[in-house]
C-alpha cells in the first residue's frame, strides 16, 4: 500500500521544488577556506558552528578512537539500515552502529535504532568479545571528551552573547578555559544541551558507490550524504562530530578534479541555511581527527 506524505513532507518537497525552479540553470555560491570572505561569512552567518582542529585533541584519543572503530568494523558490527523515503523502502549507503546508554534509541527516516550499550557506571553489560567491550569503553571516553568541550563552547558562546559581542570564535585551537560560574541561571540548560547519551558511528566508502547523487544547489559535486537536518533530536540539543578517514585508494576522480576551491581527496562537510538563496554555503575540509560542534538548533540546520 502506498504511503501518503505528511503535510510537513509535502511542504518540504514544495519548498525544494520552488528553490530549484528559482535557481533554474544557475548554482548558488559556496565558500571554501581559499575564499577571502570565507571566515567572515562563517562568523556572521554560522556563529554556532565550531571547529576544533585535530592538533588540539589528545594524542591518546587519536590513537584509541581509530583502533576502536576498526575493531567494530572487523567484527561486523556496522549495518546498513532499511529506511523509508517518500514511501519507498531503501537500504542506506551508510553503515551504522548506535552506541550509548542502555535502553536509549534513535529514530530517523521511520527506522528506530537501539543502542549497543557502553559500560556506564552502574550498568552490568556483558559483551561477547573483549575487543568489542574495549571499543565501547573508548567511545564512552570520546563521548565524555566531546561533552566537556561542548559545555565549554556553549559557555563561551553565552558569555559572548551576554556581552552583546558580534564576533564569535569559530576555529579554536587553544579553547580558552573561561567558565560562566554558578551565578548563571542557565547552567543546567547548558549541561542538558550537551547531555550526549548516544553516539552514532557512520561508515561509507564513496569510491565503491558509483551511484552517488550530484549536489543540487551549489554544484559541489558528488554527495556522500545528502543535505539533511535532524528532526528527532531534543530541542536545542548540540551535536559533536569526530572525523576519521580510513586509509584507502589515492585515486582521484577526473570528474571531481575541477571542483572550485576544493581538494576532491579531502573529505568536506557542507553547511547551508535552509531555503536561503542569498547566504553562501560553506564547504569545510575535515582532516584526520578534526572535531566540529553544532551549537544551534540542528533540527532546523542543513548539513551534508
Amino acid at each position: 500500500m502506498k504511503r501518503t506524505q505528511t503535510a510537513e513532507e509535502r511542504e518540504r518537497e514544495a519548498k525544494k521544488l520552488r528553490l530549484l525552479e528559482e535557481l533554474e540553470d544557475t548554482w548558488l555560491p559556496y565558500l571554501t577556506p581559499k575564499d577571502d570572505e570565507f571566515y567572515q561569512q562563517w562568523q556572521l552567518k554560522y556563529p554556532k558552528l565550531i571547529l576544533r582542529e585535530a592538533g588540539s585533541v589528545s594524542e591518546e584519543l587519536h590513537k584509541e578512537v581509530p583502533e576502536a572503530f576498526l575493531t567494530l568494523h572487523k567484527h561486523g558490527c556496522l549495518f546498513r539500515d532499511l529506511v523509508r523515503i517518500q514511501g519507498k523502502d531503501l537500504l542506506t549507503p551508510v553503515s551504522r552502529i548506535l552506541i550509548g546508554n542502555p535502553g536509549c534509541t534513535y529514530k530517523y527516516l521511520n527506522t528506530r535504532l537501539f543502542t549497543v550499550p557502553w559500560p556506564v557506571k552502574g550498568s552490568n553489560v556483558n559483551y561477547t568479545e573483549s575487543e568489542i567491550a574495549a571499543a565501547c569503553q573508548t567511545f564512552l571516553k570520546l563521548n565524555h571528551y566531546l561533552q566537556v568541550e561542548t559545555i565549554q563552547a556553549l559557555e563561551e558562546l553565552a558569555v559572548k552573547e551576554k556581552a552583546n559581542e558580534d564576533a564569535v570564535p569559530v576555529c579554536i585551537a587553544e579553547f580558552p578555559r573561561v567558565g560562566m560560574g554558578s551565578s548563571y541561571d542557565d547552567e543546567v540548560d547548558v549541561k542538558s544541551r550537551a547531555a550526549y547519551n548516544v553516539t552514532l558511528l557512520n561508515f561509507m566508502d564513496p569510491q565503491k558507490m558509483p551511484y552517488l547523487k550530484e549536489e543540487p544547489y551549489f554544484g559541489m559535486g558528488k554527495m556522500a550524504v545528502s543535505w539533511h537536518h535532524d528532526e528527532n533530536l531534543v530541542d536545542r540539543s548540540a551535536v559533536a562530530v569526530y572525523s576519521y578517514s580510513c586509509e584507502g585508494s589515492d585515486e582521484e576522480s577526473e570528474e571531481d578534479s575541477n571542483l572550485e576551491g576544493r581538494d576532491p581527496d579531502t573529505w568536506h562537510v557542507g553547511f547551508k541555511i535552509s531555503w536561503d538563496i542569498e547566504t553562501p554555503g560553506l564547504a569545510i575540509p575535515l582532516h584526520q581527527g578534526d572535531c566540529y560542534f553544532m551549537l544551534g538548533n540542528v533540527k532546523e540546520s542543513k548539513l551534508s
